[in-house]
């Protein structure tokens, strides 16, 4: 998988990467696909069989699902 700089424009990712981002196997990319999942932001160019998916867009939808963690200690009672 490329990730050497994703912040560049131009940059684009296969299914294949993808789903190795995602960690999930690329016949269950595609069965979301077909689903209708929630996915990242893609582009299928006509008369071609190959999604792309702009790098940028793909780290910037992760990103919406970041989960911090405070610091248990912080909201331990017992103390």
């Amino acid at each position: 998988m490329n990730t050497e700089d994703p912040s560049q424009h131009g940059k684009y990712y296969t299914d294949t990467e993808i789903a190795g981002l995602l960690g999930i196997s690329l016949g269950r990319l595609r069965n979301k696909l077909c689903a209708g999942s929630p996915l990242p932001p893609r582009i299928q160019p006509p008369v071609c069989r190959n999604r792309l998916w702009p790098s940028q867009a793909i780290h910037d939808w992760l990103e919406q699902f970041t989960i911090t963690v405070s610091d248990p200690a912080a909201h331990d009672i017992r103390q």
